[in-house]
């Protein structure tokens, strides 16, 4: 079966609405940081506000798994999610800039609790979005995670257009700002459109039918209960051994005795995720179970705390005392590698573990160094801007390629062969789960025992 381009496209725009609005927030953080009253602590403040969001999907994981009479039509759900996402996209238009004392303290309450109802959005995306996808012909998860990475190359692209909060340095060392082309309110209703496109592109596209193609594939065979493929099957009669098996099948916790038509079933999803719409060589089956499993969730967790709590985090602080543009490019550029990266593992898929492993390594040293950059803040890495500026926006590039790839491979591998929506489901809860511990992890650092020091905008450049 062939892939729809018309379908490849609409899979990839509902996927661009996974993250749009927390990213659309991200890329306007040069010019929310000398807006609103928390300057450079505001990236922390918000990727603790996305992080509590985590616990509306908790709580769908729980009453999805632990209720069985807990049950909400997927796609009216869906909608529901980026209507609310349209909304809060749409005052964030209005109510970006807005603040007052809370506590004691000025806070930016309307754009916390925007970004919270967008964030709601984004986090349920991971448990609900993904294992959807497993719906659709197995050449369509591709097409979501280009339409993930859409999700930050399009606000990247709309904030070049926008150009770099520039300022210069009076007499007296107060820095004075040139206006960007466009404000930040124009920016949020531009994103807010293209959040309305990524909805009526998946109401087209359930209108459409695509999804319905693991359902007929399925009328053939008898389904097994849900659970995890953590557990290997026993073969308990004549029928389910076969001399030529020799690896072990994931079935779901009630086990299953139908061995030939999973095993065909799984060559099938194989080598439809080898092509995106045309034959490629096909290599053996490598069954994706017990320790490898647990190994890849782990790694997906792992790299998703990185991606999405460590480096968020401190990157106003890595990137910030070299200039103001090196913080714009850092975040931007990265937002344009993410999406570039998503389109790699069609033409380079990897699938050892060790290398893998490897890989996952060198992405974890490059979110380190990005660590040990904002620990020297306000200090520069030897002594100099315009070095301190190449390996801040290098560093940040090179790990938003590796975290996207990555990112990919590992939902591509946990989603093939049987079980695929109870397998997205997973990942994308240990998605959640990572990127959780990761916010979590660096929002006392930051904000609590003060690890990080900001720099001063105006002070004499040593080259």
């Amino acid at each position: 079966m062939g892939c729809s381009p018309t379908t490849f496209i609409l899979v990839a725009l509902f996927g661009s609405s996974s993250w749009m609005g927390t990213n659309s927030v991200w890329m306007q953080l040069p010019l929310l940081t000398s807006e609103l009253p928390e300057h450079w602590n505001l990236p922390s403040y918000l990727a603790g506000v996305v992080q509590i969001a985590c616990i509306v999907p908790l709580i769908y994981t729980i009453l999805h798994k632990g209720v069985k009479s807990f049950t909400i039509p997927t796609p009216p759900l869906i909608i529901a999610l980026l209507s609310l996402a349209c909304c809060c996209q749409l005052g964030l238009a209005f109510f970006w800039n807005n603040y007052s004392n809370v506590f004691g303290a000025a806070r930016s309450w309307p754009l916390y609790s925007l970004l919270f109802g967008l964030a709601i959005v984004n986090a349920m995306s991971n448990v609900l979005f993904m294992p959807f996808m497993a719906q659709f012909h197995p050449a369509y998860l591709n097409a979501y995670f280009v339409g993930m990475g859409l999700s930050s190359l399009m606000p990247s692209l709309l904030s070049l257009a926008q150009g770099t909060s520039k300022f210069k340095c009076d007499d007296d060392g107060v820095a004075e700002r040139f206006p960007p082309n466009f404000s930040v309110s124009i920016f949020f209703f531009i994103i807010f459109t293209f959040t309305c496109v990524a909805l009526a592109a998946f109401i087209i596209l359930y209108r459409s039918g695509a999804h319905t193609h693991a359902e007929n594939s399925r009328k053939n065979r008898k389904e097994p209960n849900e659970g995890t493929p953590l557990k290997k099957s026993q073969k308990t009669s004549p029928e389910d051994i076969d001399d030529d098996d020799e690896t072990p099948i994931n079935l779901h916790e009630t086990g299953a005795t139908a061995i030939d038509a999973i095993v065909s079933e799984l060559d099938e999803s194989y080598r439809e995720r080898s092509s995106i719409c045309h034959d490629t060589e096909l290599h053996q089956i490598d069954y994706i179970t017990g320790v490898k499993f647990t190994f890849l969730l782990f790694t997906t967790a792992l790299v998703n705390a990185q991606m999405n709590g460590i480096i968020t985090s401190v990157q106003s602080y890595a990137a910030l005392p070299y200039s103001q543009a090196t913080y714009h490019f850092a975040v931007t550029l990265s937002n344009v590698v993410s999406p570039l990266s998503s389109f790699l593992p069609f033409f380079v898929s990897v699938r050892s573990i060790p290398v893998l492993a490897v890989l996952t390594a060198c992405s974890s040293a490059m979110t380190a160094f990005i660590v040990y950059l904002a620990a020297l803040s306000p200090n520069l890495i030897f002594g100099s801007v315009a070095i301190g500026s190449a390996l801040s926006i290098g560093g940040s590039l090179i790990a938003a390629g590796l975290h996207s790839y990555l990112r990919v491979v590992f939902a591509s591998l946990l989603r093939e062969g049987h079980q695929s929506e109870s397998r997205l489901f997973w990942c994308g809860v240990f998605i959640q789960i990572g990127s959780f511990v990761g916010s979590a992890v660096m929002f006392p650092l930051v904000n609590i025992a003060h690890l990080f020091t900001s720099a001063p905008q105006c002070r004499p450049i040593i080259s």
